[in-house]
């Protein structure tokens, strides 16, 4: 069976999720993938496992890209029709198909995106993707929760959307950039802060563990994950150091100190060698951590200061090549209007 997977068009990790959990996937527009799987079930517990997804929709085999086949096909009093080959004719085939049908109400989508997940929980409507090139009809099946991940956001007991953490579908794409199976694997975050890659981890189905230098971010992070049922070893513990309370480590995903915000641009370059200097020792201390193969995906931070960049990860260039084996590095991902911009670089221990 084929399948149509839509991602967020602001999740700039999206095509290395992609590309580590659903092998074959591939990309026929931008934000959208098409991939195939031996049942919807199949196909809904992947993508539901994804910080990018954001809808999923079936080929129907054997249905004509066209007026008549489509009419026969909706059930409920609430339609949509998205070309997505020529999105211009999208509203004369709604109000063409409304015509044949007499009946009901059709809603004319904004993109080749179709509906908001939103509209499509809070009403009864049925959505179609059609391709009147390759004569070829989807139809939407999935659509994310937005309202988990609102609360993982905004209401958990320590969550604070605009304190500079990250975003919880990030955080997932981030642990999903690793190509393991879960079950029975340890994910650590050396610098855990309030537990946001934790929390995506384990309900994943990790076993997790957390360190931070600040005994008040593991008391938050505690709660958050306690709040959604899960347990986490934790510890007050400088990232360097992580060896003293932490072994057989599978992965660790982690967002470091990043520095002091809101520096002068004459500050910048003084305080690239502090960070290099503590992300050099995390590193290192952490070779005695991990398993054999292990992985490390970890998040360095760019600075522009004019036309100069600042990029800490030139850290591991070196004798830590003895070491790690570098994956990729590179995937970028920034806040709108942030100073700092975030290399996702992933490492895995020889």
């Amino acid at each position: 069976m084929r399948f149509l997977l839509f991602v967020g068009a602001s999740n700039t990790l999206a095509e290395f999720e992609v590309g580590a959990q659903i092998k074959d996937a591939r990309l026929i527009q931008d934000n959208i993938y098409i991939f195939e799987s031996d049942s919807e079930v199949d196909a809904q517990n992947t993508v539901s496992r994804l910080g990018c997804s954001i809808k999923l929709a079936k080929e129907l085999p054997g249905v004509a890209a066209q007026n008549e086949s489509i009419a026969d096909l909706i059930t409920h009093k609430n339609f949509s029709i998205t070309s997505i080959n020529d999105f211009s004719i999208s509203p004369k085939i709604n109000q063409d198909v409304k015509n044949l049908l007499e009946r009901g109400r059709f809603i004319v989508p904004k993109d080749q995106f179709g509906l908001s997940p939103i509209l499509l929980r809070k009403h009864k409507i049925d959505e179609f993707f059609l391709d009147s090139q390759k004569d070829e009809v989807w139809q939407t099946i999935w659509v994310h929760d937005f309202e988990h991940w609102i609360k993982k956001d905004r209401h958990m007991p320590f969550a604070n959307a605009k304190a500079g953490i990250l975003p919880p579908k990030i955080a997932r794409s981030m642990v999903n950039l690793v190509p393991l199976d879960p079950a029975g694997k340890l994910l650590v975050d050396p610098f855990c802060g309030s537990g946001r890659v934790l929390v995506e981890a384990a309900e994943l189905g990790y076993l997790v563990g957390g360190a931070d230098i600040s005994a008040q971010q593991v008391r938050e992070t505690q709660a958050n994950l306690s709040s959604l049922g899960f347990e986490v070893q934790s510890d007050v513990l400088d990232a360097t150091h992580l060896s003293e309370k932490f072994h057989e480590v599978d992965v660790i995903v982690t967002e470091p100190f990043l520095g002091k915000p809101n520096l002068r641009p004459d500050q910048i370059k003084y305080l690239i060698p502090g960070l290099q200097k503590l992300y050099l020792g995390c590193l290192k201390d952490w070779l005695k951590v991990l398993k054999a193969h292990g992985y490390v995906i970890m998040v360095f931070p760019w600075f522009e200061v004019g036309k100069q960049v600042y990029k800490t990860s030139s850290v591991i260039d070196g004798k830590l090549e003895l070491s790690y084996n570098f994956h990729k590095r590179g995937i970028l991902y920034s806040r709108p209007g942030a100073d700092v911009k975030r290399e996702i670089v992933i490492l895995q221990k020889k």
